[in-house]
């Protein structure tokens, strides 16, 4: 079976979701510990601000098992016993395979359409294949899945308008603010959500922005590319202090942006904070100053109900698009998981009638022999014909596995005598 465990913005807030954001070595980690159990097989996951997912294959145990073995680890991962389960979604077979399809095609997103996730999901199929925990039916549905996103976003306008988390946080400020361009705004971070959030700004007009960044390098090419300015990031304090906007978007575990960074902060100053972070870079606790107004991933719903409007007209052309490619992938796959039981049939129907020959020539004519070994061939070729016609049908053309594997044990054991 191939199934997904996960978690998003629709099913879990921020709060939820930053326990299980995963860096790259985390991910790694967890890959290898949950492959070291014998009934997973395969497995990529997927780790964004707004999503945590895990795929994977698991031929010789049953669903439920293989969801509880996935909760089990991810249990482990966070330190806690109980109380997760009701935030998480587990899709199998053609549903998980939908479900993915749908992600990358951006049907999934906070922002419906938004093309980051594509990157995203590039980057965790990469990975997983780099540290070999994708095998042959993962590293297929993911690139099929590629395919799709690219036909989805061909055949629509499904991301016109550059819709992503960066744009929502730049439509928050320029709602907030009559004078965007005027505004003197800090960049913490310079990764992919950095570079779109100053893509966005630059825009808007916006000139006065000051990008900081742990390696200093890609802070100075990033502003350098749209008439910032950089900021080491040991003076974040003071570079806050000056700023009318702090948008924060980097990888971190405990808040970056913390009440005692803050307390410099002149109180009769309005600064706005967007964390764009998960786990979250700010302090949810600044929200509780009055001169401080702090928003995070979750917050941007005004924005993403107003994208939705714009392309909700896209979404049965898509959907269309994906049930296409889902069922490509299906017959692919039905394919792969006939090919060895139409082998052992073959293999078992061949060794019968070979062995049966060797007998019966010891006792006939030479004559004889060649005219049953004609006989006997016509009969083998008839006899897998109709097996592998029956295996077909009763296995609805390889999708339900388990009337194939009874088949793979029956012609193994006939193989074997």
């Amino acid at each position: 079976m191939i199934g997904v465990v996960g978690l998003s913005h629709k099913s879990a807030p921020v709060h939820i979701r930053e326990k299980f954001a995963l860096n790259k070595e985390e991910y790694t980690d967890l890959s290898q510990t949950i492959l070291k159990n014998k009934n997973i097989d395969e497995l990529v996951i997927i780790s964004t601000c707004n999503r945590t997912e895990l795929y994977f294959t698991a031929e010789e145990c049953c669903s439920p098992g293989a969801f509880h073995i996935l909760f089990h680890y991810l249990k482990a991962h966070i330190q806690e016993e109980d109380g997760i389960e009701s935030h998480f979604y587990q899709y199998e077979t053609s549903r998980a395979v939908n479900h993915l399809f749908r992600v990358v095609s951006g049907l999934e997103s906070m922002m419906l359409g938004e093309y980051q996730i594509v990157s995203q999901i590039k980057e965790a199929i990469s990975h997983a294949e780099e540290i070999g925990s994708a095998g042959k039916i993962l590293k297929r549905l993911f690139h099929k899945a590629l395919e799709t996103g690219k036909q989805v976003r061909t055949k629509t306008a499904m991301s016109s308008g550059a819709f992503s988390v960066s744009y929502a946080a730049v439509e928050k400020c320029n709602s907030i603010f009559e004078q965007l361009p005027d505004k003197k705004i800090l960049l913490v971070g310079a990764g992919e959500t950095g570079e779109l959030v100053i893509k966005n700004l630059y825009k808007k007009g916006c000139q006065n922005i000051v990008v900081a960044n742990r390696t200093t390098s890609k802070a100075e090419e990033l502003s350098k590319r749209f008439g910032g300015s950089v900021l080491a990031f040991n003076q974040l304090e003071q570079g806050i202090q000056g700023a009318d906007i702090v948008v924060s978007s980097i990888s971190c575990k405990k808040p970056l942006i913390t009440p005692e960074l803050m307390h410099s902060t002149p109180a009769n100053k309005q600064t706005v904070l967007i964390d764009l972070g998960v786990p979250r870079n700010i302090d949810p606790q600044l929200a509780n100053q009055s001169n401080l107004a702090l928003y995070n991933v979750d917050d941007l719903e005004e924005v993403v109900a107003q994208n939705m409007e714009k392309k909700k007209t896209y979404v049965a052309t898509a959907e269309k698009i994906i049930r296409k490619k889902s069922h490509e992938f299906a017959d692919w796959l039905s394919i792969q998981n006939l090919s060895p039981a139409i082998q052992n049939i073959i293999l078992g129907v061949n060794e019968i009638n070979q062995s049966e020959l060797a007998i019966f020539r010891k006792f006939h004519s030479e004559e004889e022999y060649l005219n049953m070994e004609k006989y006997g061939k016509h009969i083998a070729e008839k006899l897998v014909k109709s097996m592998i016609r029956n295996l077909k049908d009763v296995s609805d053309n390889g999708r339900k596995t388990e009337y194939i594997k009874v088949v793979n044990d029956l012609f193994s054991h006939t193989n074997e005598e």
